[in-house]
């Protein structure tokens, strides 16, 4: 499974399509799925989607997941209860459908169509076109919040339930949650921890960055990069999408490639030793097969876009014996060269005259880096 996460804008959808494509011509059975609920990726392919799965080529197949759909076909129990709750409080019964719908259900049901992929085989390679990075971060990590919820607060409240039903669900006008709903909750905590499973293993998925040379664009993937880290999932390499072209600059102010060699530089300096995959393009829409077949032939150079890059986290940030800390993979160097100095939420690890800038989360933004030390070639790094 690849995702493909990043900015809002930096054409996700455009790198997902043109991967899923090249995947499916090299002969892999490959699906390519839409998560964001501002769906683009028909309009990629210049071909008709929906919440099903549909065959649109050799070998490819592709679906906008529709959270209304999978809420009537794969959670009915849940939504049917939701809904008449709040139909009991009053709400109309077209409103409390919707309502039924909450932020980040598309990613859900996506991870649950990769259980199932999975179970069965039937895919050699999916391809996740995600919504913005924010929404993206929050929904990769719930499968682990959604394990400490089901332990710890799942079976107070099914005894809960059941003790509501014979006292007070007896003169009570609110509906009560029947054994259906309670057995879909069920099953919903067992899919995700297969999910979390899935997710965590760098041999089955990986998670690649998109990005433009932008400043801003650059921060939120720097912090998209450091969260992901935080949550143990493997981020195998940055996409630099919609890069001047070296053989326009004829068409460009020459302040322009000025500018884009300063943040290729900051991206260097952010996400180094990261394998980085380049597409160069005069314009911003890629749309139709032809014009995303040019795109993938520039990521990818004739390659297979389905392989492993890296097996190994560039970045860890752990909690041990109540310590916290950060490590970089860092090769090649001795203790004796790195320099580390803070500003605000940003560490700057120098090395000779390589320097690494690193957004901290926010649990470690007012903690102090006290001790710094070498171990299997990462800088590991103590904050207290």
């Amino acid at each position: 499974m690849i995702i493909y996460t990043g900015k809002g804008g930096v054409g996700k959808t455009s790198v997902a399509a043109a991967t899923a494509l090249r995947c499916a011509r090299m002969g892999y059975r490959t699906i390519v799925i839409s998560t964001d609920s501002a769906h683009s990726l028909a309009d990629s392919l210049e071909t008709p989607l929906s919440g099903e799965i549909r065959s649109i080529g050799n070998n490819l197949d592709a679906i906008e997941v529709d959270v209304i759909h999978e809420m009537e076909t794969r959670w009915n129990e849940i939504g049917k209860y939701l809904s008449d709750f709040m139909v009991s409080q009053g709400l109309d019964p077209i409103s409390s459908k919707e309502m039924t719908v909450w932020p980040g259900m598309e990613l859900m049901s996506a991870l649950f169509y990769i259980e199932e992929f999975q179970k069965t085989g039937r895919y050699d390679v999916v391809v996740m076109d995600t919504a913005p990075t924010a929404e993206t971060l929050r929904l990769l990590s719930f499968p682990d919040t959604a394990d400490w919820y089901f332990d710890k607060m799942y079976k107070i409240f099914r005894n809960t339930v059941r003790l509501a039903r014979a006292t007070v669900g007896k003169v009570m006008s609110i509906p009560m949650p029947t054994n259906a709903f309670l057995d879909d909750l069920e099953q919903l905590k067992e899919r995700m921890k297969t999910v979390r499973t899935i997710l965590l293993d760098p041999r089955t998925t990986s998670v690649r960055l998109v990005l433009n040379p932008e400043r801003m664009v650059i921060n939120e993937t720097k912090r998209a990069y450091t969260y992901l880290s935080l949550y143990n999932l493997t981020v195998e390499c940055i996409v630099i999408n919609r890069l001047l072209p070296d053989g326009a600059r004829d068409m460009y102010p020459k302040a322009k490639y000025e500018e884009q060699s300063r943040y290729m530089q900051m991206i260097e300096e952010s996400f180094s030793p990261l394998r980085m995959l380049k597409a160069y393009q005069a314009s911003t829409e890629v749309v139709g097969r032809e014009a995303l077949e040019v795109l993938a032939e520039q990521l990818f150079d004739g390659t297979d876009p389905a392989q492993v890059y890296s097996l190994e986290k560039s970045m860890e940030i752990v909690n041990r014996d109540g310590e916290d800390t950060l490590a970089l993979k860092l090769p090649f160097t001795s203790k004796d060269q790195v320099e580390l100095y803070k500003s605000n939420d940003v560490l700057i690890v120098t090395v000779g005259w390589y320097k690494r800038s690193v957004t901290l989360p926010y649990s470690l933004v007012k903690k102090e880096a006290h001790k710094a030390e070498f171990k299997d070639g990462r800088l590991v790094i103590s904050f207290k």
